[in-house]
């Protein structure tokens, strides 16, 4: 077996090993698109929760009844889950559109790289084949 030939036949298996990684890639991208638009959905969701629930507040008075000022903590407690719940989905929506830019870019670079082995076992596929019409036919006796 000659170089030439084992060189073609380990480009040949790195293109077919990459092909599958590559298309893989591109499912786990368009995965991460999905849930990416999920988080933020919830994000918004949750920021307009707090925002309305921080519109239902109002200031606190000083001079104002007990039951007053127990439904007043409890609307404070009430808003202060909300913001909690809010900053948790932005930081997850974060998250997401993190992991998807790096998905995204992964995707790239290994299409890259699988165009640029298709450029090269096409090549030297076809140089050795352009090799071996140039060769005179050998006879074999018998």
């Amino acid at each position: 077996m000659n170089l030439h030939r084992f060189l073609a036949y380990a480009l040949l298996a790195c293109w077919i090993g990459l092909t599958p990684v590559t298309v893989g890639t591109a499912i786990q991208w368009s995965a991460a698109r999905a849930i990416s638009v999920v988080k933020v959905q919830r994000a918004l969701d949750a920021q307009k929760l707090a925002n309305a629930s921080f519109a239902h507040t109002t200031p606190r008075d000083s001079n104002a009844l007990p039951g007053d000022q127990d439904a007043m903590t409890q609307l404070q407690r009430s808003n202060d889950r909300a913001v909690a719940k809010a900053e948790d989905a932005s930081e997850a929506m974060a998250e997401a559109l993190n992991f998807e830019l790096v998905e995204r870019n992964q995707f790239w670079w290994e299409l890259a790289v699988w165009g640029c082995l298709t450029l090269l076992v096409s090549a030297v596929l076809a140089e050795r084949r352009d090799g071996e019409e140039s060769r005179p036919p050998t006879r074999v006796a018998g």
